[in-house]
């Protein structure tokens, strides 16, 4: 049976948590209390257990699924052929440590090759079935009425259920319920993990890292990485720094970078090129921190010279965007697919001054800490898991449109909207704002939104 004395441990890590960061003056920045290593495993190891005490009997008993067999070689199905839904089920300790197969020999590092869980009625019972010949033998001895399983290269399987095959159903929906479910606790912190990368993002900027007339883009993406360097924070890509500019400071400026380098007014990620007054400066970029890896789309501006201020009409602009994300997030309404959500936005009449905006959306990519006694560590390569806006999220299989929306699942919350501005050409200004959001019985609710109504400034 699962162990409800993990409750316990999972209070105390959840109070070092929070007396780290929700206990301290507003005055203080999130990036100042970033936990130890040790305690950020510790707490995504209380998440996981939480969640298998209370969020697995709930999705299994939500899908109608009494019994759920996960094989060790399903591998070969996921994103980055890692596994994360066997690897987030595998039985571990408090320190992130893998408990080797019950099966295998005195210090084997060997893993289960099965997990299983049953509904018992009255609560799960955790099994480690040994073979497939066991797992004959269990099957026979619950009788289940419903048999999740999963679905690639499982003939050894369907034999091994026997005459109870036929109430086998593909275990990737209850897969996908089990990963995106998060507890108000997780919520809780990843608001933190937020907050974190925004404070870095305002950070970087300001006149700490740019200098106009000097610092080139490619600089601001090297500080932005060694920044998270420095504050001890893993990163999934390269951060991403573009330049959109003016039609006339395009020409002002292209004898230090002619105009080929930018396409309707904004430069490419690889590109680099110097940053001037009057530029805006975007950027996408994440952090890894908790479990979550964060999907940032920002932007600042650099004053020109005369301006104390940004000019009225980015002003508008940006306020404009913001009301336009807005009535996207409001089309996030439970039961409805990707497509569906998508479908309903479309719809939407655009805001005075919009030329075009679309709605983007995926859960964040996310990570478990899982390690071996003997020091080899797996499971730290990211996953995505739920209802996306596209087609897919290749080359993953565990993200569709065609999956539903549920309370308590994350998005990665990106539309990507392009509005006139006088000055800025035929084309307009491309200023969408990337934040993490979750969706609640409330709504989309984003867990720490950046500039609502402020840009950021360089001087």
């Amino acid at each position: 049976m699962i162990n409800h004395q993990l409750k316990k441990y999972r209070i105390l890590i959840l109070l070092t948590i929070l007396v780290s960061i929700g206990f301290q003056s507003q005055a203080q920045k999130d990036l100042e209390s970033i936990l130890p290593m040790r305690n950020r495993v510790q707490l995504m190891d209380g998440f996981w257990k939480w969640k298998l005490e209370h969020v697995l009997p709930a999705v299994m008993r939500e899908q109608g699924v009494d019994l759920w067999i996960i094989r060790s070689n399903e591998a070969d199905l996921y994103y980055n052929n890692e596994g994360p839904i066997f690897t987030s089920l595998l039985p571990t300790n408090f320190e992130g440590m893998t408990y080797a197969s019950s099966y295998a020999g005195p210090g084997s590092q060997q893993l289960p090759s099965f997990l299983m869980f049953h509904d018992t009625g009255a609560g799960l019972e955790y099994l480690e079935p040994e073979n497939y010949d066991q797992i004959t033998t269990l099957v026979r001895k619950f009788s289940p009425s419903k048999i999740a399983i999963g679905e690639y290269n499982n003939e050894a399987m369907l034999k091994a259920l026997g005459k109870h095959k036929n109430k086998s159903i593909d275990s990737w929906t209850l897969g996908v319920r089990w990963l995106e479910t998060m507890s108000t606790d997780q919520i809780l912190i990843y608001r933190h993990v937020q907050s974190v990368a925004n404070d870095i993002i305002a950070e970087g900027f300001t006149n700490a890292a740019v200098i106009p007339g000097i610092t080139t883009t490619d600089d601001l993406n090297w500080w932005f990485r060694h920044r998270y360097l420095e504050a001890e924070l893993e990163i999934e890509n390269h951060p991403s720094v573009v330049v959109k500019r003016r039609p006339a400071n395009i020409s002002k400026y292209k004898y230090i970078d002619g105009s080929e380098k930018f396409r309707n007014g904004c430069t490419s990620n690889g590109i680099s090129v110097t940053i001037q007054p009057g530029d805006v400066i975007s950027l996408d970029s994440d952090i890894m921190l908790i479990g979550l890896v964060t999907d940032s789309h920002q932007h600042a501006y650099v004053l020109q010279k005369g301006e104390s201020e940004v000019p009225q009409e980015l002003k508008n602009a940006l306020n404009t965007v913001n009301k336009m994300q807005d009535l996207f997030a409001a089309e996030f309404k439970f039961g409805r697919t990707g497509k569906e959500i998508v479908a309903a936005s479309d719809k939407i009449k655009r805001l005075p001054g919009v030329i075009e905006s679309e709605l983007g959306f995926h859960p964040p990519p996310m990570f478990i800490r899982r390690y071996l006694k003997g020091g080899y560590m797996f499971s730290h390569k990211t996953y995505v898991a739920g209802m996306t806006s596209g087609p897919g999220y290749y080359p993953t299989s565990i993200v569709t449109n065609n999956h539903k929306l549920f309370y308590n699942t994350m998005y990665a919350f990106e539309p990507h909207t392009s509005i006139a501005v006088p000055g800025w050409g035929e084309h307009g200004l491309e200023i969408g704002i990337g934040q993490i959001a979750v969706f609640e019985e409330d709504g989309l609710r984003y867990l720490d939104r950046p500039q609502e109504t402020k840009w950021h400034v360089i001087k």
